[in-house]
């Protein structure tokens, strides 16, 4: 019987790690699939990507884990998302410190060195370059960080160091014709900052030349080549002359060599040539080029690209007096302008949901973190145990002094957690609502107005149901926290309905679902507004809560025309200034509270609606990110 318990206990434990090993094979093979979709599906590439993270977690896989958090700043940095994306990379630094192979940290360093540039920090950037230069084997990868110090001095202005630090590259590097390349558009820049627009461009066609030809090159590698002609052609002292030579000699180099450039370089290539020639006022060599920019227009070129040309071709030929080519241009032009329209919504829905995926994986950081807190406070009570145990017979007094107060510590945090439950339950509903509540059932009771009194009881039960109900929860569909604020105010305007009217107005009904508030967040200031507002109005008041969705936001305002602040901090009684309302401080604590731990944005404003007005009024705005869940 011995033997066959160890053999399945053996079996056992050999399941488990190949199904361990399996699990650790998963991993990588979601992120080969994350990265096949990173260009032409961000979000879905997310996804996989968030499942690699859980699995990397589950089997304490540092490396793919960290590898994944780079996939994310990759994606991120396609997309024009640089914080995110070195948000992602700063995870991934710490997250690889655990591992063995820390390799992939130079690249790391190297890509936030270029986005700190894009940024213009100059101080994290030189940092980023020289702990890339310090962790980097790879020469290639040594050689780029190099000319990222040369970008430093650039951006500083020092463009003498800047050409120091190419000599340097140049003199330490074995001959290769991308790098010399990126040198040389970065000699472009310089010479740009010193207002010599003759070394500058000679550099920048050195630089042309010395690309590959057609061979497929990295973004990266092409950047510094498109800043220096960016800057060479927006240049303001240079003849319009030089500026054409300059472009049509670039646009000859991609055109015989498209592996080298993307779909729209060729297109966008033709069309500056032919912006440069209408500036010199030669429609018809403009008119060449546009021809030419259409005649490279495929399936690749994005719409908005495609619309900039028949925009353009439209003016030249309405300049030209060809009605019927302009005509057609322009039919052209609208089509490909709804096209790019599409792709723009396309790709705010994508950005959307990038978004989405990208709070997932926080809160799946956000979990594990906690759960290795939980570890490490477990690991820690069991070595203090283990360590009594073996000190119990010696130190038995001590321990029951230490269990003493751990008891007492237990208890206190207990009770100090069940108070502030209850206060958080007492303070979601004002006291001095439930008390005149009753008192108004019981003034029905006392007219004999049986029916009255049960609707009230109702309606009120069902809000004290809804109340309790919520407190428990940290967010709710808006939808729900609507319904509540309208059973709310049905039951103060049965209470006062000879002291005000009121209008409840939501033109935001298809966000009521999907998006989640915190409880209890309009219904301090509604009651604010009836109490300390309308209540001491000598005439017939109203009340007005609005709910509309404004760029991207659900806004809600709660609109009075009491007697406003001033004048109802004036008439309280000595028995209300005892009562410390807390109602609204408590709102904004909260606000506060969740913007910080939860990132959202929400914001709150109290105005006087008209300060010259004996009646001032009370206006309360809202304002409810739509996409911060």
């Amino acid at each position: 019987m011995f033997v066959l318990l160890s053999s399945g206990l053996y079996g056992q434990k050999g399941e488990e790690k190949k199904a361990s090993k399996t699990r650790r094979q998963e991993a990588p093979a979601l992120l080969d699939q994350a990265q096949a979709m990173q260009e032409k599906s961000p979000p879905d590439a997310i996804k996989l990507v968030e499942r690699a993270i859980q699995m990397a977690k589950k089997e304490g896989d540092w490396q793919t884990e960290g590898e994944s958090y780079i996939l994310l700043a990759e994606i991120y940095e396609d997309i024009g998302q640089n914080d995110l994306a070195l948000q992602r990379y700063g995870q991934a630094l710490g997250i690889l410190k655990r591992s063995k192979d820390i390799g992939p940290t130079a690249a790391v360093h190297q890509r936030m060195g270029q986005m700190y540039i894009s940024q213009n920090n100059d101080k994290l950037a030189e940092s980023s370059f020289r702990l890339c230069i310090d962790l980097a084997y790879d020469k290639d990868l040594k050689i780029k960080c190099q000319e990222g110090l040369a970008d430093v001095e650039l951006l500083r202005g020092n463009v003498d160091k800047s050409f120091q630090q190419l000599d340097y590259v140049q003199d330490n590097m074995a001959p290769d014709s991308l790098a010399n390349a990126r040198i040389e558009a970065r000699r472009s820049q310089g010479y740009i900052q010193q207002n010599d627009f003759s070394k500058a461009s000679e550099s920048y066609m050195n630089s042309v030349e010395n690309l590959p030809r057609n061979q497929t090159i990295k973004k990266e590698d092409i950047e510094p080549l498109e800043k220096a002609k960016q800057q060479l052609l927006t240049y303001n002292e240079v003849a319009i002359d030089r500026k054409i030579d300059l472009a049509r000699k670039d646009a000859d180099f991609k055109k015989e060599n498209v592996a080298a450039n993307p779909a729209n370089e060729l297109v966008k290539e033709n069309l500056r040539i032919a912006d440069l020639y209408e500036q010199k006022n030669s429609l018809a060599d403009a008119a060449n080029f546009i021809s030419a920019s259409k005649n490279a227009i495929s399936e690749n070129t994005d719409a908005a690209t495609a619309a900039e040309v028949y925009k353009k071709s439209y003016d030249l030929n309405l300049k030209r007096g060809n009605m019927a080519a302009a005509l057609a241009d322009l039919e052209l032009y609208f089509s490909a302008k709804e096209k790019a329209n599409e792709e723009l919504k396309n790709d705010l829905n994508e950005q959307i949901e990038i978004v989405k995926g990208q709070q997932q994986i926080d809160q799946l950081q956000s979990e594990y973190n906690l759960e290795e807190k939980d570890k490490e406070l477990l690991q820690s009570q069991l070595q203090k145990q283990k360590i009594i145990t073996a000190l119990l017979g010696i130190l038995l007094a001590a321990s029951l002094v230490f269990f003493y107060f751990l008891y007492k510590n237990v208890k206190a945090k207990r009770i100090a957690n069940q108070r502030l439950l209850l206060k958080s339950l007492r303070t979601q509903m004002n006291p001095h609502f439930i008390f005149n509540a009753l008192n108004s059932v019981n003034n029905f009771i006392a007219k004999n107005d049986e029916k009255a009194a049960n609707k009230f009881l109702s309606e009120f039960s069902r809000l004290m149901r809804k109340v309790l109900d919520y407190s428990q929860k940290d967010f709710i569909p808006f939808e729900e926290e609507l319904e509540l604020n309208e059973l709310y105010l049905k039951l103060e305007h049965f209470r006062f309905r000879d002291k005000f009217d009121y209008q409840f107005d939501n033109q935001a009904s298809a966000h009521g679902a999907d998006l989640l508030v915190p409880p209890m967040l309009i219904q301090p200031f509604i009651e604010n507004a009836v109490w300390h507002g309308l209540r001491y109005k000598e005439s017939m008041g109203h009340l007005a809560v609005k709910i509309i969705e404004k760029d991207a936001h659900i806004i809600v305002t709660v609109q009075d025309d009491g007697i406003g602040r001033q004048r109802s901090k004036a008439l309280k009684t000595e028995n209300q200034k005892k009562y410390n309302s807390t109602g609204l401080e408590n709102v904004s604590r909260r606000i506060a509270l969740i913007n910080e731990i939860y990132d959202k944005k929400y914001e709150i404003s109290v105005e006087d609606v008209d300060g010259n007005a004996a009646d001032t009024g009370t206006l309360v705005t809202v304002k409810i990110p739509i996409n911060s869940n």
